[in-house]
């Protein structure tokens, strides 16, 4: 007699899938970061490459060598993957992959330089990088385990991913997946005739899908056409034939379970067209595919963020040496402090709580709850990193230690600049305990809400559009919240920190009411004082709705890479004007 135990629950199952997905992309990124450590490592033993730092000229050029490869890369996979590099669309990817080539390309040489030969090792297992390690390891044994238990049915205790093999054949096939266009030229076509048989396009396209990751075909002609895989013969049944009229508007077919109409499960090599018109017909298909578990799409994702996340922290931290020093020095203070802890506390605690907590709304607690998650995790933030900037700025200004910091061979620039990146790290670390801890539940919350309202199942794709949907409104809050640091550290080089905590109140509120100021200012145009007002507010104070997408979480709709593009380019320029505003109240600030 079989007993039912948590390796037979689907719920289990549904619910840690996503995660399971998520941990293999930062599983891999991890294994990237080891192996590219590992390259510098032994690069710097040799001796071409570990003297290329000690002279600019050479430096530059080899630098603007690795870049130009990088950016290169990059222009070939996106001309492979969307046929063209002339439109218009890949001007915001390259306002990224251009400088971070440069960046890479010139500062990776530091990393190989006979004096900070071996620094890379040491500063990968110490400061913010530690805990990436971490986590990562973690997520790394969490992956592990999750594909062994399957294997064995979790020994009858706990099953984490149901296919993983499936899921990995997805992985390799997403490359492929897209949308694909074959054109036809078809004569007209004779009464008895099973079809012309096309194995390539007019293009000299061969026709090559398979029907089982087919999710859509759309289908233009100028002619009444008839298409199928197969002969068409009188035995043939019409659901499996794509038909089209003479139009410019598709003909939509969609993909059927079990292989029903005209998109087969099988591989389509060949294709039979009929041309029922008069005249030659010009035939356009669109093939929409996808792999059979689209939502794989979060495991190279995730490793890229991870690879980048190591390189460029590595090839900043060798750059710079002094301010990387600083910045490591305010990082670990900062996350020795109680408040750190408790700041993790209240979000764990709060996160795991809100899940059981009533909202109220005819079946929209997810909603709430994400919202709620999202809140308390940016207001926890901004406030760790004013106590911090007072704590790391402005009393070590009262108290005389910035002066003997700055009595060594470290300027003004380097110390504010250091304070600044120390800060954003420990707030990074925030999000990464408290963003993974978040992702997690928000895993979970259909399953509650599933049981609560006597649901049969829910899904796991269900579990993974809801817990994944967030990861990008977690990255729009810390870039608000890293706009608050350039500001509360600006602030601590003239103020205490009760000023501080009541200035950043105030830009906050303001800030997030600035859209509705100048609406407001526009309807009373006539009133000069109200106008002013409005310009003024918006120029000086940064619109942080351009982070709030509670709009997105309430109607279920994705953040486009275009929005995360233009927010991140719209929080390092206000960033750079504060820290600007920083260096020019410190620069004549007396220490003594």
């Amino acid at each position: 007699m079989s007993v039912e135990l948590l390796a037979q629950s689907l719920k289990i199952t549904n619910w840690l899938t996503p995660i399971w997905l998520l941990s293999i992309g930062i599983s891999i990124g991890f294994v990237l970061s080891l192996l590219a450590l590992l390259k510098i490592y032994i690069f710097s033993k040799i001796p071409f490459f570990n003297t290329v730092a000690e002279k600019p000229q050479l430096r530059i050029v080899l630098g603007a060598l690795i870049a130009a490869v990088y950016v290169g890369l990059f222009l070939a996979f996106y001309s492979w993957r969307y046929g063209s590099i002339m439109d218009t669309e890949i001007i915001l990817p390259l306002l990224f992959v251009v400088p971070i080539s440069f960046l890479i390309g010139w500062g990776s040489w530091s990393l190989l330089s006979k004096r900070r030969s071996g620094e890379s090792l040491l500063l990968a297992r110490e400061g913010f990088l530690s805990w990436m390690n971490w986590t990562c390891l973690v997520m790394t044994v969490f992956a592990v385990a999750g594909y062994l238990l399957s294997l064995v049915n979790g020994f009858g205790v706990a099953r984490i991913v149901d296919d993983p093999e499936g899921l990995m054949n997805s992985l390799a096939r997403l490359p492929y997946a897209g949308s694909f266009t074959t054109e036809f030229e078809v004569p007209p076509s004779s009464a008895s005739n099973t079809g012309d048989p096309f194995d390539v396009d007019s293009n000299g396209k061969e026709i090559d899908f398979n029907g089982e990751e087919i999710s859509k075909v759309d289908v233009v002609s100028n002619q009444k056409v008839e298409i199928c895989y197969i002969p068409i013969t009188a035995v043939v049944g019409r659901g499996l034939i794509f038909e089209a009229t003479a139009g410019e508007e598709p003909t939509t077919y969609l993909k059927q379970a079990s292989g029903l109409g005209p998109i087969p499960d099988e591989p389509i090599d060949k294709l039979y067209i009929n041309n029922l018109g008069s005249a030659d017909a010009q035939i356009k298909m669109v093939w929409n595919v996808q792999p059979e578990y689209t939502q794989v799409w979060i495991i190279p994702w995730a490793a890229l963020f991870v690879v980048l996340l190591y390189v460029l922290y590595l090839v900043w931290a060798s750059s710079f040496p002094k301010m990387a020093a600083i910045a490591l020095s305010t990082f670990k203070t900062e996350i020795s402090q109680p408040l750190f802890l408790l700041v993790v506390i209240i979000g764990v605690v709060f996160m795991v709580a809100s899940i059981y907590v009533p909202y109220n709304t005819f079946g929209e607690d997810i909603k709430m709850y994400k919202d709620s998650g999202l809140t308390l995790i940016r207001v926890l933030a901004i406030f760790l990193a004013i106590w911090a900037a007072g704590k790391s700025v402005a009393e070590e200004i009262e108290g005389r230690t910035a002066l003997t910091v700055l009595s060594k061979p470290v300027g003004r620039r380097q110390f504010i600049l250091g304070k600044f990146a120390g800060i954003c790290l420990a707030v990074a670390a925030l999000f990464v305990v408290l963003g993974l801890w978040f992702v997690l539940w928000t895993s979970y919350k259909p399953i509650y809400d599933g049981v609560e309202n006597s649901m049969a199942s829910v899904d796991w794709t269900t579990c993974f559009s809801e817990s994944m949907g967030v990861i990008p409104a977690l990255f729009l809050a810390f870039l608000e919240v890293t706009i608050f640091v350039a500001i509360a550290v600006a602030i601590s080089t003239r103020f205490g920190i009760l000023a501080n905590f009541l200035m950043c109140f105030a830009i906050y509120v303001l800030g997030h009411l600035t859209p509705l100021i100048v609406q407001s200012s526009d309807v009373v145009g006539a009133f000069e004082p109200v106008l002013l007002f409005g310009q003024v507010i918006a120029i000086i104070f940064p619109v942080l709705n351009h982070f709030d997408v509670q709009a997105a979480i309430n109607t279920n709709s994705e953040i486009p890479l275009s929005y995360l593009g233009w927010s991140i380019i719209y929080s390092m320029l206000y960033g750079t004007m504060a820290m600007l505003l920083a260096l020019l109240l410190f620069e004549d600030r007396d220490l003594a």
